[in-house]
């Protein structure tokens, strides 16, 4: 038996990178797996993969940047665990930000997180379960040149979120943990930022990785996915109110 078994988890997001990491590591360790993200076609695609290691895996399709989207979720959902992965990120100077960008990081960041575990509450209280939020080291830390004032805000106030929510919950058994993560090289990953590279543009970011992050790397999927599966696993009823940073030591240059 793995160290999930029995145990229901609901992944925002799960359709790819790192959400889709965190479900296939839940179901080898027996999870049920309701998966939540945009693209049906691609949720079909991933929970036919998943049912491989006799996972029961939901999918539910929705676009968490509209503002009825989690009250539009079908009745009757539950969880032991819950994953907020989903994010938008908007990397712009101030200037450039509209107001529609700071109305959806807000929402998707922050807002989705806040109306699920509201939405999820009774199933989560009765199982004694936990909540991982994914967030990111744009929350504590800033890169010259990179300007992202409200995408770092929307992640500085996740991770109060999650510290004020394990205090809150605590005494009901619910823990509520974050993951700091750095750069995960994700399929959006490579879509929009090493993809559009020239050779000498990726051979100078590659240079800058080794001096920056201690491990020389960025990260993979895998390395998050394993970080949320301590956070979940039920042994470590210890651990709550935590902001893990996986990085591979970027925040410590």
């Amino acid at each position: 038996m793995g160290t999930l078994t029995g145990r229901t988890a609901l992944i925002t997001g799960g359709s790819e990178g790192i959400g889709l990491a965190i479900a296939d590591a839940f179901a080898r360790e027996g999870a049920d797996l309701v998966l939540l993200a945009r693209d049906p076609g691609k949720l079909g695609t991933v929970a036919a993969g998943l049912r491989t290691h006799g996972a029961q895996v939901t999918t539910v399709s929705a676009d968490l940047t509209d503002p009825a989207a989690v009250d539009g979720l079908p009745d009757g959902l539950a969880a032991d665990i819950l994953v907020n992965n989903a994010g938008v990120t908007h990397l712009k100077p101030l200037a450039e930000t509209t107001s529609a960008d700071f109305d959806t990081m807000v929402r998707v960041n922050l807002g989705v997180s806040f109306q699920l575990v509201r939405r999820l509450l009774p199933s989560l209280v009765a199982a004694r379960g936990s909540v991982v939020n994914i967030s990111s080291y744009w929350g504590t830390k800033m890169v010259a040149g990179r300007p992202a004032s409200v995408y770092s805000a929307t992640r500085g106030a996740l991770n109060s979120f999650t510290q004020a929510l394990a205090s809150e919950l605590g005494p009901d058994g619910v823990r509520v943990n974050a993951i700091v993560p750095g750069s995960v090289r994700t399929p959006a990953f490579e879509r929009r930022f090493l993809g559009p590279m020239t050779g000498e543009q990726r051979a100078d970011y590659d240079g800058y990785v080794r001096n920056a992050y201690p491990a020389g790397r960025i990260g993979r999927p895998e390395d998050v996915a394993a970080a949320a599966l301590y956070l979940a696993a039920p042994e470590n009823t210890w651990v709550t109110g935590s902001i893990l940073t996986v990085d591979g030591g970027f925040s410590v240059r």
